[in-house]
């Protein structure tokens, strides 16, 4: 019944979603797809090497050879897909590139879910305590952000001009798990975990499990739309510390420049300034819209966060 095709195959969270896929009896052919090693180094034997530059060539030909139907990019945005433990901003040119490839009038995809990030909203004290798919965008965004926004916006223009391709962006929070940590599971990890003196925000966090089952059901489903996606409920800081067992280490508001690269240089720990901006004014997203589509997250924030002891 559907052909899909994972890119970003390579990444943690697209591993999971390919194996997920594959146990999966309404697919009938899925296939895990990476960018080719700048090392020269080989992929795992199960997963496609295609080259997303430019050249859109080799991306139309697989998927018009193949008959894909479904496209599941596990790899826009690199904290999201489990990459790394640092804040990213998105890949535009994955996006850009994507997009035309599945324009092609030799695609045949019907489908497309881009997995972003919530790191598209604003962290500013006058946000409200949860972001809402439909907020508008205000200016003066950092780098990252609008990185992120830029590389929807392909998705987007895709939707508009092809209406029968089902486009879905799944703005995945900050990822929490065993296997898989996020940027800020990695402070909560600390011995000591920095504490902005006279701040105690709302924080959420995603499961890997929660964002592995979302992205495979919005392939499954063929959805269509933006959505946030976090596992359920928020906590204050001061409560993720608690839970963690772990004890806080009081900190200033603000950071220096040039400072961070010097910590970052010698090893020593510090809060990169999008994290700090986070434990100050907090980041929560709303799942509402999600839920009414369907999809509900199997754990709540106490529960991911047990997963990281």
């Amino acid at each position: 019944m559907k052909r899909t095709a994972i890119l970003g195959a390579g990444c943690p969270i697209g591993q999971r979603v390919l194996a997920s896929l594959q146990r999966n009896p309404a697919v009938d052919f899925v296939v895990g797809v990476e960018r080719p090693p700048e090392d020269g180094a080989s992929l795992e034997s199960d997963l496609r090497a295609i080259p997303l530059t430019s050249d859109l060539r080799p991306l139309v030909d697989f998927l018009a050879q193949e008959g894909i139907d479904t496209v599941v990019d596990c790899g826009l945005v690199a904290d999201r897909g489990g990459r790394e433990q640092r804040p990213s901003g998105a890949d535009v040119i994955r996006a850009m590139v994507v997009a035309a490839a599945i324009s092609d009038e030799r695609a045949a995809v019907r489908s497309w879910v881009l997995a972003s990030s919530s790191a598209y909203y604003p962290v500013e004290s006058y946000m409200p305590l949860l972001h809402r798919e439909d907020r508008s965008v205000l200016p003066g965004r950092t780098d990252r952000a609008a990185s992120i926004a830029e590389a929807e916006e392909y998705a987007r223009s895709l939707a508009k001009r092809l209406p029968h391709v089902n486009v879905a962006i799944l703005r995945l929070q900050e990822l929490v798990g065993r296997e898989v940590v996020g940027p800020l599971a990695t402070l909560l990890a600390r011995p000591l975990v920095p504490n902005v003196v006279g701040f105690d925000p709302a924080v959420q966090f995603l499961h890997v499990d929660d964002a592995v089952d979302a992205i495979a059901w919005a392939a499954e489903v063929e959805l269509a739309g933006v959505f946030n996606v976090a596992s359920e409920g928020l906590l204050r800081w001061s409560e993720a510390i608690r839970e963690m067992g772990h004890f806080s280490l009081p900190i200033l508001p603000w950071s220096l420049p040039g400072v961070d690269v010097l910590l970052e240089r010698i090893g020593l720990p510090f809060v990169q300034r999008g994290l700090l901006d986070i434990l100050r004014f907090g980041h929560a997203i709303d799942t509402m819209k999600l839920a009414r589509a369907g999809w509900s997250a199997e754990y709540d924030q106490i529960r991911s966060l047990v997963s990281l002891r």
